[in-house]
């Protein structure tokens, strides 16, 4: 199956004992802009704004917001990556093989910590959690010992706070632990996995369908459309072109090199090759 014009072409916690470092620099968010940030997540993901599972009674603050997603864990992070864009601190992490995964969510009140996860009780397919980001200044004044712990109890976050950083993370002025802000970067909606090029039989799957979408968002001037999914000669020359433009090697592969490049936030726009 090959690309079609439209009208160019068609580019197309399960574990809570994660004592997690909050973002450098930030002051989390308070109960009222909790709510507020839970409601609108409702809204973009089509949720339920819910109470806690009971087994959360004693982890984090008193403010702290859960949503439940008909949608699975995967499936829920690609669209809040999609909807929040820049407003996330970075990319999502996962300590646990992405069963769960988190992230940090910017706002001018101060910074949501976002989790998602299986729902433990099994009223949804995915629980959204969000709560002050565990070593925040905010999340100080929490009663000693529950900020980021789980159904492991206090236990976890002495074991957690006691314990060196990971070399993944960075140490912010004063000693505490932060998360790495990333050289470059990444609007990905997944990670790369494989080189994409024109073969036989042909390439398909959710890497192919997000490199042809975010070539269509780059492209000038501006075309609509979506992708197919299907690696063709089409996406490989609208590759090639954006290579050129970016200065990488115009191989029509969508290699290590050119998926950083496409999915940088710095991308520059670029200009497709003629319409077959």
């Amino acid at each position: 199956m090959s690309m079609s014009v439209r009208p160019l072409f068609a580019l197309g916690p399960v574990l809570l004992g994660l004592a997690l470092a909050a973002p450098p620099t930030t002051q989390g968010a308070s109960a009222p802009v909790l709510e507020r940030t839970a409601t609108r997540l409702t809204q973009t993901l089509g949720g339920v704004l819910r109470n806690c599972p009971a087994s959360f009674q004693a982890i984090g603050t008193s403010g702290k917001q859960c949503v439940g997603v008909t949608r699975t864990v995967e499936q829920t992070r690609v669209a809040l990556t999609a909807a929040l864009g820049e407003e996330l601190y970075g990319v999502w992490r996962s300590k646990d093989d992405q069963r769960s995964v988190y992230n940090w969510l910017r706002t001018p009140a101060g910074t949501v910590y976002l989790r998602l996860q299986p729902d433990p009780e099994g009223r949804a397919q995915t629980l959204l959690y969000l709560d002050v980001p565990p070593g925040s200044s905010a999340a100080a004044s929490a009663p000693s010992g529950t900020v980021g712990t789980g159904a492991t109890g206090t236990a976890a976050a002495s074991t957690a706070a006691s314990r060196p950083a990971s070399s993944a993370a960075a140490t912010a002025p004063g000693g505490q632990s932060a998360a790495p802000a990333p050289a470059a970067r990444s609007v990905a909606p997944l990670a790369f996995r494989r080189t994409l090029q024109v073969q036989s039989p042909r390439l398909n799957g959710a890497d192919v369908l997000a490199v042809q979408n975010r070539l269509i968002a780059l492209m000038r001037p501006a075309r609509s459309g979506k992708g197919d999914g299907w690696y063709g000669p089409v996406t490989a020359n609208t590759v090639k072109a954006f290579q050129t433009s970016a200065g990488l090697p115009a191989s029509g592969r969508v290699d290590r090199a050119t998926w950083d490049a496409l999915f940088s936030a710095s991308a520059k726009p670029f200009t497709p090759p003629p319409s077959p």
